[in-house]
């Protein structure tokens, strides 16, 4: 099967991993995670992201870091197993 030059692929990253970033709708995806929150969670210092864009650029491409992201929900996970416990 050919593949043209428009046709996505999608590869495993260089170390063999997962990918260290995400795009949002990925995240959203992937951890049934809303904009609106994902956003306020940047916002709010707890999730790391970069934007990637051009000089004067208003808009770019908004990058999550999986593992500020994966931190975040680990930290409310063991947050919330101390309320549980007695």
């Amino acid at each position: 099967m050919n593949k043209t030059s428009c046709e996505k692929t999608h590869t495993a990253p260089a170390n063999g991993g997962e990918p260290e970033w995400l795009r949002v709708n990925e995240v959203k995806r992937l951890f049934g995670i809303s904009k609106p929150k994902l956003y306020l969670l940047i916002h709010e210092g707890k999730v790391r992201s970069a934007a990637l864009r051009g000089p004067k650029q208003v808009r770019g491409t908004r990058l999550i870091s999986i593992a500020s992201l994966r931190a975040h929900i680990e930290a409310m996970a063991d947050e919330q197993a101390k309320e549980v416990r007695p």
